[in-house]
């Protein structure tokens, strides 16, 4: 093993249910509330549906439950089908590595396949946060790799410690979800296609099936990091990380959203609802956005992809459209997937607000940024040549803004009852709030299958 591979199988080895933090326990409660609803929610989207399709009949010597499926599939396959529909309304949360709970889906099933405990659920998210987060906290933030890297290498540490593997097949089963599975974030630029909600959900697929490999004895390169042509000198500047305990975790790090859009946009729709009340809309002849160089080249039209930010044609780029966000934002009075509907997307209303929206990348707003918050400031400017305006770093949902446990909660219901009765969207969360205390996932489970389209 390599440098890099050794203190990674060092620190998945030392990560046991009772090193955990409470902090760090209740965030994993929350996250994956979150996530399940988001899950609920992406249910009936055409990618899930579609992912759905193919993993249907797929069965094997380890097999979980796909939403809304009621015969149990192959890990590999729920891993994929379930992170997608987890995905699609780009409503789970953030961090430094991405989207870190589209990581989730593919635990859980391994959990369920070997008749795992919620505590090995548990210990398994926060372990998979901490390996996704610290290697993303080590590299720089646009080498051109999409985050699947670190869901790949994230996943494989927490399904070898779900099977408990030894030393050495940990070290192989690393190796073998990232050296194969490098995907690039052509993905998340320009027109978006369906694939930005499947794409993590892919690496969630190719790491499983990689632990599998290394379970059943196969070897993966040794030296995946620092050999020759490994991701050291092709896909990441060198580094050094010793990983340790961290407090507060990096699941406590993560954040959750309070609209379902890009993570860049979120501030800037909390600054529209801040200001909506207090301006006539046919009375703003401007809207002016300054704000930081992620926001700008992610959701600003600052990677020469201004066209389809402002006309964006899919459901995909809308939501990832600081414009068309903020525009739905001020007619709605709030942000909803009601907003990405094909009829919304060619709305004149909408365009009208959009056409009215410069967005600007400012110096010292990204002099003052860090990776996951978003300092921005919208001024607008009345026909009287009055001006209002807000400004803020973070979001509802960043750790120094956060969410309640009650929002989390609500926020979940709404998205369950898509795909469930009341009363099963009900016990499904009091379920998950619990999920420390399981002895097994099977009740948690067979609500997942009996998700259907309302």
């Amino acid at each position: 093993m390599d440098k890099l591979l050794t203190s990674l199988v060092d620190f998945i080895q030392a990560t046991d249910f009772d090193t955990l933090t409470p902090g760090g326990v209740r965030a994993v409660v929350r996250h994956t509330i979150d996530t399940v609803g988001c899950g609920a929610g992406g249910f009936a989207s055409a990618p899930a549906s579609i992912a759905r399709e193919v993993a249907r009949g797929i069965g094997g010597p380890l097999v979980a439950s796909v939403y809304g499926e009621s015969e149990k599939c192959l890990v590999d396959q729920v891993a994929f089908t379930n992170a997608t529909a987890d995905r699609y309304l780009d409503f789970n949360d953030f961090g430094v590595s991405g989207h870190p709970s589209d990581m989730i889906p593919a635990l859980l099933a391994m959990t369920e396949s070997v008749e795992g405990t919620g505590a090995d659920a548990v210990t398994a998210i926060y372990l998979a946060y901490e390996i996704a987060t610290r290697l993303a906290e080590a590299v720089p933030p646009d080498g051109g790799w999409d985050q699947g890297v670190y869901c790949s290498l994230g996943i494989a540490a927490g399904q070898a410690k779900i099977l408990r593997l030894p030393r050495e097949k940990i070290g192989h089963a690393l190796a073998l979800a990232v050296v194969p599975s490098i995907p690039l974030r052509v993905t998340r630029f320009g027109e978006l296609s369906e694939w930005k909600a499947a794409a993590t959900g892919h690496a969630s697929m190719t790491a499983t099936f990689a632990v599998r490999l290394a379970a059943a004895g196969m070897s993966g390169p040794s030296e995946p990091f620092e050999g020759k042509d490994g991701l050291l000198e092709r896909v990441w500047p060198t580094f050094d990380l010793t990983l340790t305990p961290a407090d507060p975790s990096a699941i406590e790090r993560a954040s959750l959203k309070r609209h379902p859009a890009c993570y860049w946009g979120q501030v800037p729709v909390d600054l529209v609802i801040e200001l909506r009340d207090r301006a006539v809309l046919s009375d703003i002849v401007a809207i002016d956005v300054a704000t930081c160089m992620n926001a700008w080249r992610s959701i600003g039209g600052g990677r020469g992809d201004a066209a389809e930010k402002w006309r964006p044609p899919t459901r995909e780029t809308a939501d990832h459209s600081m414009p068309y966000l903020m525009a739905a934002a001020f007619v709605d009075g709030e942000l909803s997937d009601e907003a990405f509907t094909s009829e919304r997307l060619t709305d004149p209303q909408l365009f009208s607000i959009i056409d009215r929206i410069s967005v600007i990348e400012r110096p010292d707003l990204t002099d003052r940024a860090t990776r996951d918050s978003c300092p921005t400031e919208l001024t607008l400017t009345m026909a009287d040549g009055s001006m209002l305006s807000a400004a803020a770093d973070v979001p509802r949902g960043h750790p120094a803004n956060p969410m309640s446990d009650g929002e989390v909660r609500a926020k979940f219901e709404s998205l369950a009852l898509r795909a469930l009765a009341p009363d099963q969207a009900g016990v499904l969360g009091s379920l998950l709030a619990r999920l420390p205390e399981l002895e097994s996932l099977d009740a948690v489970t067979t609500l997942f299958r009996a998700f259907e389209r309302r």
